[in-house]
């Protein structure tokens, strides 16, 4: 965490997950379809997978040869981030939804504001992390206007990949085509 202003964030950088040594890529796709930075890992020598369990969905999120998209789109306060196991199935779709998404030092990072989002295969979705956001708030660590952001960031996210799941799995397409299959250091 860390302090901006009277609030304390948690920002998190693209290149974070550190369980294990990973494969890392970053570029930044300008087209009709994604404007923004995309973030390529291919999870190497994990020391532990990451397996979740919601009581309904089970997931291992994170083990060898898992491959994660990291979206980083421009002009907006979400990240997402595109789960894939070692046989190239997706797992799930995680948004983060941040006071800020942006670059430093040449990396992307996203300043968490607490509530989330995962996006099934086949769809359906869970908020996440509720409790947190209000605790930030009630704890004073986020403003009133950022918590409205937050929630107001979620009805959108809703009506833009719930509600059009296809839009979604398209995006999904199109950037692992041309991310993943072409070259990566691009």
């Amino acid at each position: 965490m860390y302090k901006i202003g009277e609030v304390y964030m948690r920002r998190r950088f693209a290149n974070s997950a550190n369980n294990g040594i990973n494969e890392f890529y970053q570029k930044r796709i300008e087209n009709d379809y994604f404007s923004g930075y995309v973030c390529y890992l291919k999870m190497k020598n994990v020391i532990k997978p990451l397996k979740v369990n919601d009581g309904e969905f089970q997931a291992c999120l994170l083990d060898e040869n898992y491959e994660w998209l990291e979206l980083y789109p421009d002009n907006e306060n979400y990240a997402i981030t595109i789960m894939f196991d070692d046989n190239n199935n997706l797992i799930e779709y995680y948004f983060d939804i941040a006071r800020e998404v942006g670059i430093l030092n040449g990396m992307p990072y996203e300043d968490d504001l607490y509530l989330d989002m995962l996006i099934k295969p086949d769809g359906s979705y869970l908020v996440l992390d509720e409790e947190e956001l209000i605790d930030a708030y009630n704890s004073l660590n986020i403003t009133k206007e950022e918590l409205d952001m937050a929630y107001n960031t979620l009805e959108k996210l809703k009506e833009k990949y719930v509600n059009n799941f296809e839009e979604l799995t398209k995006l999904t397409d199109l950037i692992y085509r041309e991310f993943v299959n072409k070259d990566k250091s691009l």
